[in-house]
């Protein structure tokens, strides 16, 4: 249930849909790279961001804190 509620999860399946639907239509593959680019971009910040966040937690449960 959590996947259903994480940004990533929902950025990532709008662009499968994106590029499902542009394949449907014929559009150009560099077309669809352009618009499903930000999305990949936002998926791979948040994922680098949750890296971040997730060393924070860890040092701070081994710390006690």
């Amino acid at each position: 249930m959590d996947l259903l509620r994480s940004k990533k999860f929902i950025s990532a399946v709008i662009a499968a849909l994106i590029a499902g639907v542009a394949s449907f239509y014929g559009i150009e593959p560099e077309q669809v790279a352009l618009l499903i680019s930000p999305f990949l971009v936002y998926i791979g910040g948040q994922g680098l961001a949750d890296i971040g966040k997730e060393k924070v937690k860890a040092e701070n449960d081994i710390s006690g804190q």
